[in-house]
Order: C-alpha cells, then sequence, then structure tokens
C-alpha cells in the first residue's frame, strides 16, 4: 500500500502532466468539484458586496446584517470545500487561509449574536426608560458591529485571494505558493476604524440629544398630570373662598367633587409613569406656612425610578385668594433637572 507522500506525489504528476496536456491545448481544468466551488465563491462575492454596501445605507443596514448571517453559514461548508480543493492541488498556505477564513466567520457569528442581545437591551432601556441599560448595550452593540465590520472586510479581501488561485487552477496557470498583499488586508481595515470612530464621535453627540429627549417626554407626562390635578384643586379652594377647605379638598379617602371641580381617587390618575396622584389639605393653623395649603403629591412608578418611593410633592399655599404653588423639597425624592440630560432618574 502507498504512503500519503507517495499517492500526493503520484496525484501531483498526474496533475503536473495534465496541465501541461492542457495548457498545449489551450483547454481549461474540468474537475467537477473545482468548478463546483469557484460557482460558489462567485455567488458568495456578490453577496458580500452586496452586504457591505447595506451597511453604509440607513434602515438597509439591518437587511445587511441578514444577509450577513447567511453568508457566514454558508461560508462553513463552503470553506471547508475550498480547503479540501486547495491541498489536493497542494496550495498549503491559500489552504491554511480558507482555515481562517472559517474560524473568522465563527467570531462573526458570535459578534452578531451578541450585538442583536445587545441591541434588545438598548431598546428595552429606552422603553424602560434607563440611561445605564441603553448606553451599556449601545457600546456592546457598538464593539460587536466593529468586531464584525473587520473581519467582513478581512474575509472579503480574502476571498478575492481565494478566487484568484482557484482561476489560476482551473486555467491550469502557475500562482505563488504563498500569499502576499498583508498591507493592503491592512489599509481598509485602518478606514473602517476611523469610519468607526466618527460613528463614535457622532454616537457621543447624539445620546445626550437622546436622552434630553427621554427626559422631556418623562417630565411633560408628570408635570401634565400634575398640573390637571392642581387646576382642579384651585377650583375646589376657590369655592370655599381659599380659607374653609381644610380635609375638603382631599382625595385619599374618597372621590369629591363640587361646582366645577372633581378629585377622583389617587389611583384614578395612574398612568405608564404615575402611580397615583394624592390630594391633602391644611388650614392655616397646622401648616407649616401659616396659610391654608393644598398638598399634590405626584407618586411615580417604581420600574421608572430607582428610589423605594419615588414622588414629587407640590404645595399650594393660599394668599390673597390665590394659590401660589412650589415644589416641596422635603417631600420630593426625584431630583428634576431637564437642563441636564444625564441626571434624569438623580435621586436626592
Amino acid at each position: 500500500m502507498k504512503s500519503h507522500a507517495e499517492t500526493d506525489a503520484d496525484f501531483q504528476k498526474a496533475a503536473d502532466s495534465g496541465t501541461e496536456r492542457e495548457d498545449a491545448t489551450g483547454q481549461k481544468n474540468n474537475d467537477q468539484e473545482l468548478n463546483a466551488v469557484i460557482k460558489k465563491l462567485d455567488t458568495m462575492n456578490i453577496m458580500q458586496i452586496v452586504c457591505l454596501a447595506s451597511f453604509f445605507i440607513p434602515l438597509v443596514n439591518l437587511l445587511g446584517q441578514i444577509l450577513l448571517l447567511v453568508i457566514v453559514i454558508k461560508s462553513f461548508s463552503l470553506s471547508v470545500r475550498v480547503t479540501s480543493v486547495l491541498r489536493r492541488y497542494r496550495y498549503y498556505e491559500y489552504a491554511k487561509i480558507s482555515d481562517g477564513v472559517r474560524t473568522k466567520c465563527a467570531v462573526i457569528l458570535l459578534s452578531s449574536i451578541l450585538m442583536a442581545v445587545a441591541a434588545i437591551v438598548m431598546f428595552i432601556g429606552i422603553a424602560e426608560l434607563s440611561v445605564k441599560m441603553m448606553l451599556g448595550g449601545y457600546a456592546v452593540c457598538f464593539v460587536m458591529a466593529f468586531v464584525a465590520m473587520v473581519l467582513e472586510i478581512y474575509c472579503f479581501i480574502r476571498l478575492y485571494t481565494i478566487m484568484n488561485v482557484m482561476d489560476s487552477i482551473v486555467r491550469n496557470r502557475n500562482h505563488p505558493k504563498k500569499p502576499g498583499g498583508r498591507l493592503i488586508i491592512w489599509i481598509p481595515i485602518i478606514l473602517i476604524l476611523l469610519m468607526f470612530m466618527l460613528s463614535g464621535i457622532g454616537a457621543a453627540i447624539s445620546l445626550p440629544i437622546v436622552i434630553q429627549h427621554i427626559k422631556n417626554e418623562v417630565f411633560t407626562e408628570i408635570f401634565m398630570q400634575a398640573d390637571k390635578v392642581k387646576r382642579q384643586a384651585e377650583i375646589c379652594a376657590y369655592e370655599f373662598n381659599y380659607t374653609d377647605f381644610a380635609d375638603i379638598c382631599d382625595n385619599t379617602y374618597e372621590p369629591v367633587e363640587g361646582f366645577g371641580w372633581k378629585l377622583r381617587s389617587p389611583r384614578a390618575y395612574a398612568s405608564e409613569l404615575v402611580d397615583s396622584v394624592e390630594v391633602t389639605s391644611t388650614n392655616a393653623g397646622d401648616s407649616r406656612s401659616g396659610y391654608p395649603e393644598i398638598n399634590v403629591t405626584v407618586n411615580l412608578k417604581g420600574r421608572y425610578f430607582p428610589d423605594p418611593d419615588p414622588k414629587i410633592t407640590y404645595v399650594g399655599i393660599a394668599i390673597n385668594d390665590d394659590i401660589r404653588w412650589r415644589l416641596d423639597p422635603r417631600e420630593t425624592t426625584v431630583i428634576i433637572d431637564i437642563q441636564s440630560p444625564w441626571s434624569v432618574w438623580d435621586i436626592r
């Protein structure tokens, strides 16, 4: 029985003799497996061009991610066939490149999965109004996208390296046994790195804007809910001449109403952010200011605020037939700082 080395040598002699004969007649290599692999590589090349182009088009890049996953999955089986063909024709260095592409495809697949999970976490953070969750998800998504993009560029360039040697084999031409062009590989990778750096700068500018928008949405709903109740409390105080409304303008026991005003039960004011709104009233003798007071406390839902008892309390002081509202710092646990985009959920 012949050894592996002897069999390889016999195959190479047959291939060399076939090459000389086919070169002399101008015919191409009729290896069916070789030609089938080349067709697969041509298809893969088109898919990679479409995939890379889609990454730079807004919204379409989502479809590009799906196409990238298809390419990666198909690359596992194709790279095995490519490696087998290259080893048969004794292009061992190129076979190593094919094996390396398969490894990098595994990393791309893992990066894509992590990026999808990070994107879900980021959107949950936006929905839950969690800045930390949103920023953490975005950071992981950004890093994984960068890794996938760099490796995709590398695989795309190496695809042409393999296609060139495959073309030489099918045309029975001599081809260098060792690949070159390492500098050509690093140039686009560096360009991609610069592009992602610019994207990072853009994200650093846009994220505070997004957070500011979230803050505006959060506190706008809270303020609107509080203002509605405060307006009803003012009408209640007006009906009783701004003096004799103690325990009357109060919804903590039961809903109350009068001429043109109505204070519903605290839970009736519940919304996505607000858990309840309580209204209490005291006379001048029992208040801290020495004037009749109405307290409107907006109890916030704990799922959006880390404090165990998040609330905002307004004190309405009845002076000279008017209600003067102010924030009660003693009974407010949420810092209302709309100007700073990073302090949405700061707690006192």
